[in-house]
């Protein structure tokens, strides 16, 4: 499994506009036809009379963009993405939940801990703190991305090419952010914040899917000689039990055994997320026309009852999450043409 993340959108207030969307996007595409697809996008991209080795997203016309979602389709790629209405996430909301999320990292600290530990955690807390704002919001939506995504594919693929489940190999697009930055981004905030979320949240699973390849890849026993100090540390921490559970998810692997930071000039599937991403956000902010992004919920999935691809930052779990002018005609119809999770019938266990 090939993941690659893109943005589209500055995450800053609009001056005068009354909802502006910035998203962050995953693409996730099988290795088994990656070749394949990109040999693809490839001849699509050379009949256009835009040329260059990079063609960005906000370059491509309404047939251009019909053009690519249709091709996508054709393939059994997930994409998902996670946006925000910046009209409602000023300053001061970016602020707060900033703040918060810092204080997270060091909440379950006590004098038991090592010394060491403590530093590192507050380092980690002050490091999120000194985030420009702008930053923050797209690293954020980018953890929530994320998880969504292990989620998802797991139970997606499971059903489907359970093969590719033994290997998830991140592609992420720095933008103009430097590889360093984004590599202690992901290190200092993202790893952290998704192995307490996998301690806290084991992930859905059908039990009638093959899990065998993940399992065999990214499953750790609870009772493991190695895991067994890391699972103690981690109670600590967060204040959860882990060790009445048969096994539990290696998140560091997960999340950073194979990632990449690639120019998006030597990444086809950045391109294409890059693409697909700006696309959408066009399609939000009313500035591609309805033929051009029509069928993109074809490659979709649709999401569980009460979730949704559109936040609220700063609000309460139980608020409603509210889609606002023409966004919320597209995201009716991105719904309407998501792709079903469940192939037939299957319990969730």
């Amino acid at each position: 499994m090939r993941i690659y993340i893109d943005e589209a959108g500055l995450f800053v207030p609009p001056s005068t506009e009354p909802h502006s969307y910035s998203l962050v996007l995953a693409l996730a595409i099988p290795s088994g036809f990656e070749q394949e697809l990109f040999y693809e996008f490839l001849r699509l991209r050379d009949g256009w009379p835009v040329k260059g080795v990079e063609i960005k997203g906000s370059k491509l016309d309404e047939s251009q963009a019909a053009g690519l979602i249709e091709l996508v389709s054709r393939y059994d790629v997930v994409v998902n993405f996670f946006a925000i209405d910046m009209a409602t996430h000023g300053d001061v909301v970016a602020s707060d939940l900033k703040t918060r999320q810092a204080d997270e990292l060091t909440a379950h600290l006590t004098p038991a801990h090592h010394p060491n530990l403590v530093a590192q955690f507050r380092r980690d807390a002050d490091y999120v703190r000194a985030m420009p704002n702008q930053l923050f919001l797209q690293s954020f939506l980018t953890i929530q991305l994320v998880l969504e995504v292990i989620q998802e594919t797991t139970l997606y693929y499971a059903q489907r090419l359970p093969e590719e489940l033994g290997e998830f190999a991140w592609f992420i697009d720095p933008k103009d952010h430097a590889i360093t930055q984004m590599e202690e981004m992901w290190t200092t905030y993202i790893l952290p914040f998704g192995e307490s979320h996998f301690a806290r949240k084991p992930m859905a699973a059908l039990k009638e899917a093959d899990y065998s390849y993940f399992d065999a890849r990214y499953t750790i026993a609870a009772d493991d000689e190695e895991t067994k100090p890391h699972l103690e540390w981690m109670e600590q921490t967060y204040g959860i039990k882990l060790a009445s559970r048969r096994g539990v998810t290696d998140a560091k692997l997960l999340l950073s055994g194979n990632r990449t930071f690639p120019d998006s000039r030597d990444s086809l599937g950045i391109q294409l997320a890059d693409m697909l991403a700006t696309v959408l956000r066009r399609a939000l902010n009313d500035r591609l026309g309805y033929f051009g992004w029509k069928n993109y919920g074809k490659l979709l999935v649709v999401k569980a009852r009460g979730e949704s691809h559109f936040l609220q930052l700063g609000l309460p779990k139980t608020a409603p999450r509210v889609v606002q002018g023409h966004a919320k005609k597209v995201a009716l119809a991105l719904d309407n043409l998501a792709k079903p999770m469940v192939l037939d019938h299957g319990d969730v266990k």
